[in-house]
């Protein structure tokens, strides 16, 4: 299943003390961190923007679309198809990389317990941070945002329009300046 679901939603499955009884070292987050290095990469955000300019254009309609009105089934099939190759990636890399025999189910063990632990002498913890953020991008408005964001990018006719300030002169589309 996605991400969100295994790490963000059981989070209330207990903890697992390491070997010695007590929390986890961090030096047992080693899998969490090579991955945190992998998602934070500019070849594996390059591969999130090649995805996007993919299949922005299935979003088209949706520019147009009333705040609240339903959106379209290919929306939310696009969405898993994104949810499954980037799991995929991960999951590829946590098999290829570090010493072997470490599984994804690993990386949601220490996910959910950086996120169990609430450590009120250090409210922003790193580890916590890159999961809740990578946690969002598993929520659909979330990515629908991203796509629509790809969509005026790659449809610059679709940029909302920014009012001119006070005292400036607005320009049409051909450069000239608007009465």
């Amino acid at each position: 299943c996605c991400f969100k679901h295994r790490c963000g939603i059981i989070m209330s499955e207990s903890k697992e003390p390491d070997d010695e009884g007590g929390e986890m070292s961090e030096a047992s987050y080693a899998l969490l961190d090579r991955v945190k290095e992998f998602c934070m990469s500019k070849d594996f955000e390059n591969q999130f923007d090649d995805f996007a300019a993919e299949h922005a254009d299935i979003f088209l309609p949706a520019v147009d679309m009333e705040p609240g009105a339903e959106h379209q089934l290919e929306y939310m099939e696009c969405f898993h198809k994104y949810l499954d190759h980037f799991e995929g990636k991960i999951k590829r890399f946590i098999e290829t990389s570090g010493e072997g025999g470490e599984t994804i189910e690993d990386f949601y063990d220490q996910c959910r317990d950086v996120l169990d632990d609430m450590d009120e002498t250090n409210p922003f913890n790193p580890k916590r941070f890159f999961i809740e953020a990578l946690l969002a991008t598993t929520e659909y408005s979330i990515f629908f945002s991203l796509m629509m964001g790809e969509v005026r990018k790659k449809h610059p006719k679709y940029k909302p329009e920014v009012p001119a300030e006070k005292g400036e002169v607005k320009e049409d589309e051909e450069g000239k300046a608007e009465s």
